[in-house]
């Protein structure tokens, strides 16, 4: 007789081994769960409290468009050999910048130190900008490769009336290529 209380005994031990198996399974396939759920809502909420956002001042990267101008549409920005804005306060340039009555309006041109610029065009609302309507000179040994286009404090100049404007340049280097930048798009508000 001791023959069948082994036997009921190991086929006992083998069933609670089987639904311990069970179990465990079970509990590591519900933490799994838990855990990939609660991974993905911890990423979430990292991801929305991180968020960088950019002020309406000054927004904006230094991109191609296309604006429309007396002569037509015009595309501007697509070599990428010259580049305009105004720094921000993180640092990128922006390109859609908005201006109280009596803020310095300053924008500044950019090239890469691989060109040589030897003058400048600015147009203002598809405009020549500059006072006698032909590019000024762009000294590098003087300026580097950086020109800043001072347009005194907005709404105190006839190119900084009330409203949207638009502003790019177009730059002549020592081969006498020329390259035009992006649009810097201002808008100037009464305070």
């Amino acid at each position: 007789m001791a023959k069948p209380a082994t036997g009921r005994r190991t086929i006992v031990w083998i069933s609670v081994g089987v639904v311990l198996l069970i179990v465990i399974a079970a509990v590591v396939l519900l933490v799994s769960l838990g855990v990939g759920g609660n991974s993905t809502t911890s990423t979430h909420s990292t991801s929305t409290t991180s968020t960088v956002t950019t002020t309406a001042t000054c927004a904006g990267m230094s991109t191609s468009t296309t604006i429309t101008i007396i002569s037509g549409p015009v595309v501007v920005g697509t070599t990428g050999k010259v580049a305009a804005g105004v720094p921000c306060a993180d640092g990128h340039l922006g390109t859609g910048v908005q201006y109280k009555f009596g803020d310095p309006i300053k924008i500044t041109v950019t090239v890469p130190n691989s060109l040589t610029p030897i003058a400048i065009q600015t147009m203002f609302d598809g405009n020549p900008a500059n006072s006698p309507g032909t590019p000024n000179p762009w000294d590098v040994n003087s300026s580097g490769h950086t020109y800043v286009l001072d347009y005194g404090p907005a709404g105190e100049s006839l190119l900084t009336v009330p409203g949207l404007h638009d502003v790019y340049a177009i730059v002549t280097f020592s081969d006498n290529s020329t390259a035009t930048s992006n649009v810097v798009y201002i808008t100037v508000k009464a305070k």
